[in-house]
């Protein structure tokens, strides 16, 4: 009876017998092995290179730090300029409802004028047509006056005429007609 410490072996080339154990072994170098390429590529490459070519990779890589530190700064002041101008847009938003509500209280508050005003000017029209119309039946009503007056003569002379003596024609007037004029 054969033991086993839970690995499982697998059975490769001429009966050769290997366990998981190996195979973990081996898969682990595997993973190192690029990882310490990786780590000692650029060693093997800077020690070919001159103390100069040194200096001046040392120099850009300061530039590069100092730039990408300018750009933060510039991101920041961005940052704080976009949430400065959304302040603004959002402060701009709120007035432009209040000025369109005050727009449309105006716009209500003009169209009843508007339709007080065309009520006004209606009443004025009929007023005037009265007016017009008053001031046509007060010449009628002067000229049946006129008329009037005239009649009332004549009839104190013929009454005058009749108690005085023999009758006489009364003179010929011809009376005016009140819906004439």
């Amino acid at each position: 009876m054969k033991a086993t410490t839970g690995c499982v072996e697998r059975r490769i080339g001429e009966g050769r017998m290997l366990r998981s154990a190996d195979f973990r072994r081996v898969s682990s170098l595997r993973r190192w092995v690029p990882g310490l390429f990786f780590l000692l590529g650029p060693l093997v490459l800077l020690s070919g290179c001159d103390k100069a070519a040194l200096e001046k990779a040392q120099q850009e890589a300061r530039e590069a730090k100092t730039a990408v530190q300018r750009l933060k700064h510039t991101l920041a002041l961005a940052d704080k300029e976009i949430a400065k101008l959304r302040d603004e847009l959002i402060a701009v938003q709120k007035v432009r409802d209040e000025l369109r509500s005050q727009i449309a209280a105006a716009n209500s508050e003009r169209d009843e004028a508007l339709e007080i005003v065309q009520k006004t000017q209606e009443s004025l029209a009929r007023a005037s047509g009265q007016a017009g119309t008053a001031a046509a039946l007060q010449k009628q009503v002067a000229d049946l006056n006129t008329v009037v007056a005239e009649q009332r003569k004549q009839i104190e002379e013929l009454l005058k005429a009749a108690a005085a003596g023999p009758a006489v024609a009364p003179p010929t007037t011809t009376p005016v007609e009140p819906n004439e004029g």
